[in-house]
C-alpha cells in the first residue's frame, strides 16, 4: 500500500537543507507503485526526486507531489573475459553502486566515485569528473513514459549525452520520462586507468603510487573531494553550482592576456572549457558571504547554505555572481543545479 504523506518537510531530502514543504510526498519502491500513482493522481504536478543533491527549491512550498525514487537493485547482466554489463535501478546510491563495480573488478566508473546522488540521475545530468563522463560507459536507460504508462529503452545514442546535458533535460520532454534503471558496459582485465587529471597525478605522486589500481584511484578521488568540497550533512550545498562555460580559443586568449589567473582546458581545436571556479575567484567572490549564503572558501564553484538561507536567497546570490562574471568577462555562467519553482 502506498504511504502518501501530506504537507511533508523536504529538509532532509535536499542537500541544501532548505525547509521546503511538499503538498504530497511518496517513496516508491516498485514499478507497480509508479503505475498506481499515475493512475490515481494523473492531474497533479509531479517532481521526481533522487537524493536531492542537484536541486534548489525557489519557493517554500511545492504544490504538487514529490516522488522519491526508492526502487533499488543491482546485478551483472553479462560477463566474459573482457567486459561486463551491469544494471542498477534508479534508487540506488550512486557511490555505493560505483564501489560495487570496483569490488568486482569492473572498470570504467572509478573516476566518478563519491559523486552524490542516485543512479537514476546520472544519465539525466551526464555526470562527470576527472576526465570521465557517464556517456563513456552507458549502454542503455530504462524509463517509464508518464504520458502513456509504457516502459521504454533508450540507447546511449538516443540519450543524446553532452556536457552536463541529455535528451531528458530538454524542456519539451520535461517530466515525460522517469528513469527506472541504467545499464553500463564496463571493462575487465588489464587496461589503462584515466589518471590524466593533474590533481590525481599530484596525489598519486605524493603517495608514491606509480601503477595505481582502481582502488588506489578511488581512494585518491575521495581524498581530493573531501579536501575541496563541503560535507552537505554539515554545510548545506549541492556540489558544483555552476557549469564550466565553453568559449572560442581566440576569446580565451584575449581573456587570458587580461586576466592571467583564469584557467581553461582545450576541448577541441577551436574551443576551450573555462574553469568557472577560476572566474569566480579572479573577481573576488571566493569565500564571500551574504547572510547565510556564501561561496565556499575552498572551492568557488560551490555555493553553501550556512544555516537558514531560503532557496530565493541562494538564487539571488547566484544571480549577483553570474551578472558580475558577465560584466567582467563577457561570459555567461549556466547553473548546473536544477531550479524547482
Amino acid at each position: 500500500m502506498l504511504d502518501i504523506k501530506k504537507n511533508f518537510s523536504l529538509k532532509n531530502f535536499n542537500t541544501f537543507g532548505i525547509n521546503v514543504y511538499a503538498h504530497y510526498f511518496v517513496n516508491v519502491k516498485s514499478i507497480e507503485d509508479i503505475q498506481k500513482i499515475f493512475c490515481k493522481y494523473s492531474s497533479i504536478p509531479k517532481l521526481f526526486l533522487g537524493n536531492g543533491s542537484n536541486i534548489l527549491f525557489l519557493n517554500n512550498y511545492y504544490q504538487g507531489m514529490v516522488i522519491k525514487m526508492g526502487i533499488k537493485g543491482r546485478k551483472v547482466i553479462m560477463e566474459n573475459d573482457d567486459q561486463a554489463v551491469v544494471q542498477a535501478f534508479a534508487g540506488e546510491n550512486w557511490n555505493e553502486f560505483v564501489d560495487w563495480t570496483i569490488k568486482r573488478g569492473f572498470s570504467g566508473l572509478e573516476n566518478l566515485s563519491f559523486i552524490p546522488g542516485t543512479v537514476g540521475a546520472a544519465p539525466i545530468q551526464n555526470i562527470g569528473a576527472y576526465g570521465v563522463e557517464v556517456k563513456d560507459t552507458l549502454l542503455e536507460v530504462q524509463v517509464y513514459e508518464t504520458n502513456n504508462g509504457n516502459i521504454r529503452i533508450f540507447t546511449r545514442e538516443e540519450c543524446q549525452l553532452e556536457y552536463r546535458h541529455s535528451f531528458f533535460k530538454h524542456p519539451y520532454y520535461k517530466n515525460q520520462f522517469l528513469v527506472l534503471s541504467v545499464s553500463f558496459i564496463l571493462r575487465k582485465k588489464y587496461h589503462k586507468l584515466n589518471t590524466y587529471s593533474s590533481e590525481i597525478q599530484d596525489e598519486l605522486e605524493r603517495r608514491n603510487i606509480k601503477k595505481p589500481t582502481m582502488y588506489d584511484l578511488s581512494k585518491v578521488i575521495l581524498y581530493i573531494r573531501n579536501r575541496k568540497l563541503p560535507n552537505p550533512k554539515k554545510i548545506g550545498n549541492a556540489g558544483s553550482f555552476f557549469m564550466n562555460p565553453i568559449i572560442g580559443i581566440l576569446d580565451f586568449q584575449k581573456l587570458k592576456s587580461k586576466y592571467p589567473t583564469i584557467i581553461g582546458y582545450s576541448v577541441s581545436t577551436n574551443q576551450v572549457k573555462l574553469s568557472a571556479s577560476s572566474l569566480i575567484e579572479t573577481i573576488g567572490w571566493k569565500g564571500k558571504k551574504q547572510g547565510d549564503v556564501g561561496v565556499y572558501e575552498k572551492q568557488p564553484i560551490v555555493l553553501v547554505n550556512y544555516g537558514k538561507a531560503s532557496g530565493m536567497d541562494i538564487y539571488s546570490f547566484s544571480e549577483e555572481i553570474t551578472q558580475d562574471i558577465k560584466n567582467k568577462f563577457g561570459v555567461v555562467l549556466s547553473r548546473e543545479v536544477h531550479l524547482i519553482r
